[in-house]
């Protein structure tokens, strides 16, 4: 359990690549257009992308500011080299799919999947880690905020790992372990271990809100029904099932906001796809709006 006090209430953010960080922010700056400030939980925890939108959210940044941020982002060009566009990073994105398909058919443990997939990321030709944490340096240096928290997994081992105000870790480096998409991003190396994308435990990791009376889940990644569902529940994408039946069981009461059909269509399927960035950013704005009528009462309490 994480800083959390009488009648608490927590924010959990998805995974969701440079795009549903576009989403994820305009879903908050709608949500508080409406009257529902998200900077105001006592607890924030995220998952890859949500590790950089909870990061700056308990930070309380300006949320118009950024909106206009991602807007421009999604206006200016692509690094050259970087990890997250243009044709060798598709085959790496590939490579990665296709180490998935295998380590998840397999029988060993959550652990040991995890550990494969870490010695594909240690193994890739991929952005070297100064040049990948010096894109988070907009929370360089700042002090870790007491009601965050982010996840990684430890690439060698593959345990699960989780960085708050205890952990001694910059906000930084912090956010950027839990971001490596492995064989796009070097491994981010912490207390001279190495460490990847903390979504390969689980796209939300919702059950470390646990013990919070209220909790919002946003995640990027939709429901998946009938038969996909069955094959996916023992993946890192299909826990957010068992993690709000747990999360209810304990006593939380769960809401959830997960993108609709049209944010989806503007997200697109490659979701480092920079170019999409100020469609997903006005989707999420547009969702978050009508979605801040129905969450008001929750999340003020009434």
């Amino acid at each position: 359990m994480y800083y959390f006090a009488l009648m608490s209430k927590a924010v959990v953010l998805s995974g969701g690549g440079s795009v549903g960080i576009a989403w994820e922010i305009g879903v908050a700056a709608g949500l508080a257009r409406g009257g529902v400030d998200l900077r105001d939980a006592d607890f924030i925890t995220g998952t890859s992308a949500g590790s950089a939108v909870g990061a700056l959210l308990a930070l309380r940044r300006d949320l118009e500011e950024l909106v206009s941020w991602q807007r421009e982002i999604g206006r200016t060009p692509p690094e050259s080299q970087g990890g997250g566009a243009g044709e060798a990073a598709g085959q790496r994105m590939a490579q990665l799919f296709a180490v998935i398909a295998e380590v998840m058919a397999s029988d060993r443990s959550p652990e040991a999947r995890r550990a494969e997939i870490g010695r594909f990321a240690l193994a890739a030709d991929a952005l070297p880690e100064d040049r990948y944490v010096g894109r988070f340096r907009y929370v360089k240096g700042e002090p870790w905020p007491a009601r965050f928290a982010c996840t990684a997994v430890d690439a060698v081992t593959g345990e699960f790992a989780v960085w708050d105000a205890g952990s001694g870790v910059e906000l930084d480096r912090a956010v950027a372990s839990s971001c490596a998409v492995p064989g796009l991003f070097a491994p981010i190396t912490i207390n001279g271990r190495r460490y990847i994308d903390g979504g390969f435990r689980s796209g939300t990791n919702a059950d470390l809100a646990s013990g919070h009376d209220r909790v919002l889940i946003i995640s990027v990644l939709r429901a998946v029904g009938g038969a996909a569902a069955e094959q996916m529940r023992n993946t890192p994408f299909g826990q957010l099932d068992s993690e709000i039946a747990g999360l209810t069981e304990s006593g939380s009461t769960v809401n959830l906001i997960q993108a609709d059909e049209a944010s989806a269509q503007a997200m697109g399927i490659n979701l480092m796809d920079r170019s999409v960035i100020p469609a997903a950013v006005s989707e999420g704005i547009r969702q978050g709006e009508a979605e801040a009528s129905r969450l008001r009462g929750f999340w003020s309490g009434g």
